[in-house]
Protein backbone atom coordinates (compact mmCIF):
# COMPACT_ATOMS: atom_id res chain seq x y z
CA UNK A 1 0.00 0.00 0.00
CA UNK A 2 1.25 3.34 -0.63
CA UNK A 3 2.45 5.83 2.15
CA UNK A 4 2.45 9.61 1.61
CA UNK A 5 5.16 11.66 3.21
CA UNK A 6 4.77 15.44 3.38
CA UNK A 7 6.64 18.54 4.76
CA UNK A 8 4.93 21.69 5.75
CA UNK A 9 6.15 24.86 7.15
CA UNK A 10 3.38 26.18 8.75
CA UNK A 11 4.19 29.77 9.25
CA UNK A 12 4.44 30.94 12.91
CA UNK A 13 1.88 28.67 14.33
CA UNK A 14 1.82 29.94 17.58
CA UNK A 15 -0.95 29.94 20.88
CA UNK A 16 -2.23 32.97 21.90
CA UNK A 17 -0.39 32.32 25.27
CA UNK A 18 2.62 34.68 26.33
CA UNK A 19 5.00 32.50 27.10
CA UNK A 20 7.69 34.35 29.04
CA UNK A 21 11.06 32.73 28.16
CA UNK A 22 9.75 33.11 24.21
CA UNK A 23 10.12 35.86 22.06
CA UNK A 24 6.12 35.67 20.89
CA UNK A 25 4.68 38.74 22.30
CA UNK A 26 3.45 39.72 18.59
CA UNK A 27 1.50 36.69 18.53
CA UNK A 28 -0.84 37.42 21.72
CA UNK A 29 -3.87 39.16 21.76
CA UNK A 30 -1.92 42.53 23.00
CA UNK A 31 0.30 42.21 21.06
CA UNK A 32 1.58 43.72 17.60
CA UNK A 33 -0.39 41.41 15.15
CA UNK A 34 -3.37 41.06 17.82
CA UNK A 35 -3.41 37.67 17.59
CA UNK A 36 -6.71 36.53 19.10
CA UNK A 37 -8.32 32.88 20.26
CA UNK A 38 -10.35 33.65 17.51
CA UNK A 39 -7.30 33.92 14.67
CA UNK A 40 -5.88 31.04 16.04
CA UNK A 41 -8.98 28.46 15.08
CA UNK A 42 -9.42 30.30 11.62
CA UNK A 43 -5.03 29.23 11.31
CA UNK A 44 -6.12 25.85 12.46
CA UNK A 45 -9.25 25.27 10.50
CA UNK A 46 -6.91 26.82 7.33
CA UNK A 47 -4.24 24.80 7.55
CA UNK A 48 -6.61 21.86 8.60
CA UNK A 49 -7.85 22.26 4.81
CA UNK A 50 -4.93 21.53 3.13
CA UNK A 51 -4.22 18.11 4.75
CA UNK A 52 -7.56 17.43 3.68
CA UNK A 53 -7.11 18.24 0.63
CA UNK A 54 -4.13 16.24 0.47
CA UNK A 55 -5.57 13.33 2.09
CA UNK A 56 -8.80 13.97 -0.86
CA UNK A 57 -5.74 14.10 -3.98
CA UNK A 58 -3.79 10.71 -2.23
CA UNK A 59 -6.73 8.72 -0.97
CA UNK A 60 -5.44 9.05 2.22
CA UNK A 61 -3.80 11.21 4.83
CA UNK A 62 0.43 11.49 4.81
CA UNK A 63 1.91 8.66 6.98
CA UNK A 64 4.33 11.14 8.35
CA UNK A 65 4.49 14.84 7.86
CA UNK A 66 7.07 16.62 9.03
CA UNK A 67 6.43 20.22 9.81
CA UNK A 68 8.09 23.76 11.07
CA UNK A 69 7.20 26.70 12.69
CA UNK A 70 5.32 25.22 15.54
CA UNK A 71 5.57 27.21 19.16
CA UNK A 72 4.65 23.26 21.16
CA UNK A 73 3.09 20.40 21.48
CA UNK A 74 -0.38 21.86 22.47
CA UNK A 75 -0.70 23.83 18.90
CA UNK A 76 0.27 20.59 16.87
CA UNK A 77 -2.32 18.87 19.72
CA UNK A 78 -4.76 21.27 18.74
CA UNK A 79 -4.74 21.49 14.43
CA UNK A 80 -4.59 17.25 14.96
CA UNK A 81 -7.82 17.55 16.29
CA UNK A 82 -9.49 19.24 13.61
CA UNK A 83 -12.57 18.08 12.45
CA UNK A 84 -11.40 17.91 8.60
CA UNK A 85 -7.81 15.78 10.04
CA UNK A 86 -9.49 13.93 12.93
CA UNK A 87 -9.61 10.73 10.02
CA UNK A 88 -5.94 10.53 10.74
CA UNK A 89 -5.73 9.88 14.12
CA UNK A 90 -2.26 11.69 14.18
CA UNK A 91 0.20 11.76 17.33
CA UNK A 92 2.27 14.38 17.08
CA UNK A 93 6.07 14.54 18.03
CA UNK A 94 7.85 17.79 19.25
CA UNK A 95 10.72 18.93 21.23
CA UNK A 96 11.00 22.38 22.61
CA UNK A 97 14.29 23.80 21.41
CA UNK A 98 16.05 27.35 22.55
CA UNK A 99 15.03 29.29 19.14
CA UNK A 100 14.81 32.75 20.29
CA UNK A 101 11.28 33.14 18.94
CA UNK A 102 9.97 29.60 20.26
CA UNK A 103 9.35 27.79 16.82
CA UNK A 104 10.68 24.05 16.70
CA UNK A 105 10.30 21.70 13.87
CA UNK A 106 7.52 18.89 14.27
CA UNK A 107 6.15 15.41 13.03
CA UNK A 108 2.85 13.85 13.04
CA UNK A 109 2.46 10.27 11.93
CA UNK A 110 -0.32 8.03 11.97
CA UNK A 111 -0.02 5.04 14.30
CA UNK A 112 -1.92 2.79 11.98
CA UNK A 113 1.45 3.17 9.66
CA UNK A 114 4.40 4.46 11.75
CA UNK A 115 5.21 2.69 14.95
CA UNK A 116 8.46 5.13 16.53
CA UNK A 117 11.41 2.86 18.33
CA UNK A 118 12.39 6.09 19.37
CA UNK A 119 12.84 9.45 19.01
CA UNK A 120 14.91 12.70 20.06
CA UNK A 121 16.77 16.18 19.22
CA UNK A 122 19.53 16.68 17.62
CA UNK A 123 21.35 19.74 17.90
CA UNK A 124 23.35 21.27 15.32
CA UNK A 125 27.65 20.94 15.65
CA UNK A 126 29.27 22.93 14.44
CA UNK A 127 33.00 23.09 12.40
CA UNK A 128 34.39 24.64 15.48
CA UNK A 129 32.81 21.42 17.54
CA UNK A 130 30.79 24.06 19.86
CA UNK A 131 26.55 23.54 19.55
CA UNK A 132 24.58 25.71 17.61
CA UNK A 133 22.19 27.16 20.35
CA UNK A 134 19.09 27.44 18.06
CA UNK A 135 16.27 25.22 16.65
CA UNK A 136 17.31 21.50 17.40
CA UNK A 137 16.83 18.77 14.34
CA UNK A 138 14.17 16.32 15.03
CA UNK A 139 15.32 12.30 14.15
CA UNK A 140 12.52 9.86 14.76
CA UNK A 141 13.43 5.98 13.58
CA UNK A 142 10.91 3.10 13.85
CA UNK A 143 8.48 0.64 11.61
CA UNK A 144 7.04 2.49 8.92
CA UNK A 145 4.46 -0.61 6.87
CA UNK A 146 7.19 -3.09 8.68
CA UNK A 147 10.26 -1.53 7.67
CA UNK A 148 12.93 0.32 9.62
CA UNK A 149 12.95 4.33 8.71
CA UNK A 150 14.57 7.11 10.09
CA UNK A 151 13.07 10.73 9.61
CA UNK A 152 14.28 13.72 9.94
CA UNK A 153 12.76 17.37 10.17
CA UNK A 154 15.02 20.17 9.71
CA UNK A 155 14.42 23.63 10.19
CA UNK A 156 18.01 25.36 8.73
CA UNK A 157 19.00 29.23 9.46
CA UNK A 158 17.08 31.36 7.22
CA UNK A 159 19.07 33.96 5.13
CA UNK A 160 17.78 37.16 7.21
CA UNK A 161 21.70 38.59 7.89
CA UNK A 162 23.10 37.78 4.38
CA UNK A 163 23.60 34.32 2.63
CA UNK A 164 27.34 33.83 3.98
CA UNK A 165 26.73 35.57 7.02
CA UNK A 166 24.39 32.42 7.58
CA UNK A 167 25.43 29.72 5.34
CA UNK A 168 28.32 28.15 7.59
CA UNK A 169 25.10 27.00 10.30
CA UNK A 170 23.01 25.74 7.33
CA UNK A 171 26.14 23.82 6.49
CA UNK A 172 26.06 22.36 9.84
CA UNK A 173 23.00 21.80 9.52
CA UNK A 174 23.20 19.07 6.68
CA UNK A 175 26.42 17.48 8.19
CA UNK A 176 25.02 17.07 11.32
CA UNK A 177 22.13 15.19 9.86
CA UNK A 178 24.52 13.30 7.77
CA UNK A 179 26.70 12.22 10.48
CA UNK A 180 23.81 11.32 12.87
CA UNK A 181 22.17 8.99 9.78
CA UNK A 182 25.30 7.54 9.14
CA UNK A 183 25.21 6.35 13.29
CA UNK A 184 21.67 5.23 12.62
CA UNK A 185 22.30 2.86 9.94
CA UNK A 186 25.53 0.86 11.86
CA UNK A 187 23.06 0.38 14.30
CA UNK A 188 20.37 -0.22 12.39
CA UNK A 189 21.91 -1.40 9.03
CA UNK A 190 19.42 -1.37 5.93
CA UNK A 191 17.56 1.49 7.87
CA UNK A 192 16.07 3.77 5.25
CA UNK A 193 16.27 7.42 5.53
CA UNK A 194 13.91 10.51 4.75
CA UNK A 195 15.43 13.81 5.14
CA UNK A 196 12.81 16.63 5.30
CA UNK A 197 12.18 20.31 6.35
CA UNK A 198 12.90 24.31 5.34
CA UNK A 199 16.60 24.13 4.54
CA UNK A 200 16.54 27.72 3.71
CA UNK A 201 18.97 26.56 0.53
CA UNK A 202 17.51 24.59 -2.87
CA UNK A 203 18.96 21.54 -3.99
CA UNK A 204 22.09 22.20 -6.05
CA UNK A 205 23.43 24.85 -3.08
CA UNK A 206 26.66 23.16 -1.61
CA UNK A 207 24.63 22.44 1.91
CA UNK A 208 22.41 19.94 -0.18
CA UNK A 209 24.36 18.77 -2.80
CA UNK A 210 28.04 18.56 -1.66
CA UNK A 211 27.89 17.85 2.06
CA UNK A 212 24.77 15.81 2.33
CA UNK A 213 25.63 14.17 -0.87
CA UNK A 214 22.05 14.50 -2.27
CA UNK A 215 22.29 13.68 -5.76
CA UNK A 216 20.34 15.66 -8.89
CA UNK A 217 20.34 11.63 -10.54
CA UNK A 218 18.41 8.94 -9.41
CA UNK A 219 21.08 6.76 -11.19
CA UNK A 220 23.93 5.16 -9.24
CA UNK A 221 24.22 6.98 -6.26
CA UNK A 222 26.67 4.83 -4.00
CA UNK A 223 25.60 3.60 -0.36
CA UNK A 224 24.54 6.08 1.89
CA UNK A 225 24.66 9.14 0.15
CA UNK A 226 20.97 10.58 -1.20
CA UNK A 227 18.52 11.60 -4.11
CA UNK A 228 16.63 15.01 -3.92
CA UNK A 229 13.79 14.60 -6.18
CA UNK A 230 13.10 18.14 -5.57
CA UNK A 231 15.98 19.36 -7.81
CA UNK A 232 14.30 18.59 -11.22
CA UNK A 233 12.02 21.04 -9.33
CA UNK A 234 14.20 23.70 -9.05
CA UNK A 235 15.34 22.88 -12.70
CA UNK A 236 11.88 23.96 -13.89
CA UNK A 237 11.92 27.10 -11.64
CA UNK A 238 8.92 25.98 -9.40
CA UNK A 239 9.00 26.63 -5.80
CA UNK A 240 7.27 26.98 -2.87
CA UNK A 241 8.02 30.31 -1.17
CA UNK A 242 8.71 33.48 -2.14
CA UNK A 243 12.20 35.12 -1.49
CA UNK A 244 12.96 38.86 -2.61
CA UNK A 245 9.99 38.87 -4.95
CA UNK A 246 11.23 35.40 -6.76
CA UNK A 247 10.31 31.76 -6.02
CA UNK A 248 12.90 29.63 -4.48
CA UNK A 249 12.16 25.80 -3.22
CA UNK A 250 13.43 26.08 0.66
CA UNK A 251 11.56 23.16 1.46
CA UNK A 252 12.78 19.60 0.69
CA UNK A 253 12.63 16.00 0.86
CA UNK A 254 15.41 14.04 0.43
CA UNK A 255 15.80 9.81 0.64
CA UNK A 256 18.36 7.50 0.84
CA UNK A 257 19.75 5.77 -2.01
CA UNK A 258 18.08 2.35 -0.73
CA UNK A 259 14.54 4.09 -1.18
CA UNK A 260 15.67 3.70 -4.98
CA UNK A 261 16.84 0.55 -5.52
CA UNK A 262 13.70 -0.87 -6.95
CA UNK A 263 13.09 -4.67 -5.18
CA UNK A 264 10.65 -7.35 -5.56
CA UNK A 265 9.52 -6.40 -1.77
CA UNK A 266 9.78 -3.35 0.55
CA UNK A 267 8.79 0.55 0.17
CA UNK A 268 10.68 2.68 -2.65
CA UNK A 269 10.13 6.10 -3.72
CA UNK A 270 7.86 5.80 -6.76
CA UNK A 271 6.73 8.45 -9.41
CA UNK A 272 4.01 11.27 -9.04
CA UNK A 273 3.71 11.93 -12.24
CA UNK A 274 5.54 10.55 -15.63
CA UNK A 275 8.30 13.10 -14.50
CA UNK A 276 8.46 13.80 -11.00
CA UNK A 277 9.16 12.08 -7.81
CA UNK A 278 7.92 14.87 -5.49
CA UNK A 279 5.30 17.26 -5.94
CA UNK A 280 4.80 20.73 -4.81
CA UNK A 281 1.20 20.83 -3.20
CA UNK A 282 -0.66 23.60 -4.91
CA UNK A 283 -4.24 24.20 -5.06
CA UNK A 284 -6.42 27.80 -5.29
CA UNK A 285 -7.58 28.34 -2.68
CA UNK A 286 -4.18 28.23 -0.93
CA UNK A 287 -3.29 30.88 -3.23
CA UNK A 288 -3.86 35.05 -3.70
CA UNK A 289 -2.57 36.55 -6.34
CA UNK A 290 0.00 33.54 -7.78
CA UNK A 291 1.62 33.21 -4.73
CA UNK A 292 0.98 31.21 -1.49
CA UNK A 293 -1.77 33.06 0.65
CA UNK A 294 -0.39 34.10 4.14
CA UNK A 295 -1.65 34.08 7.56
CA UNK A 296 -0.78 38.00 7.81
CA UNK A 297 1.16 40.57 5.16
CA UNK A 298 3.20 42.41 7.75
CA UNK A 299 0.66 42.57 10.79
CA UNK A 300 -2.16 43.13 8.78
CA UNK A 301 -4.27 39.64 9.17
CA UNK A 302 -4.76 38.04 5.84
CA UNK A 303 -6.77 34.08 7.23
CA UNK A 304 -4.34 32.86 5.14
CA UNK A 305 -2.52 29.37 5.35
CA UNK A 306 1.22 29.43 4.94
CA UNK A 307 3.53 31.34 3.38
CA UNK A 308 5.08 28.12 2.04
CA UNK A 309 3.79 25.39 0.07
CA UNK A 310 3.91 21.60 1.10
CA UNK A 311 6.08 19.38 -0.71
CA UNK A 312 5.18 15.46 -1.10
CA UNK A 313 7.00 12.30 -1.74
CA UNK A 314 5.03 8.87 -2.18
CA UNK A 315 6.58 5.32 -1.56
CA UNK A 316 4.96 1.91 -2.75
Amino acid sequence: MAQTVMFYNLENLYDTIDDPVKDDDEFTPMGDKRWTREKYMLKLQNLSAVFGAVASSYGGFPSVAGVSEVENIGVMRDLAAQKRMAGAHYKAIHFESNDARGVDVGMFYRPDKYTPLGSEPVKLVLRSGREYIGRDILASWGYLDGEMFAFYVCHFLSRRAGVAASAGFRRAGAETVRDHAADLRKKFPGIKVVIMGDMNDSPSDDSLSKLLRAHKSIYNIPEGEYFNPCWLLEDEGRGTSLHNHRWVLYDNIIVSHNLIQSSAKGLNLCRIDRNHYCEIFRKNFMMSHGVPKCSYYGNSFENGYSDHLPVLIKLI
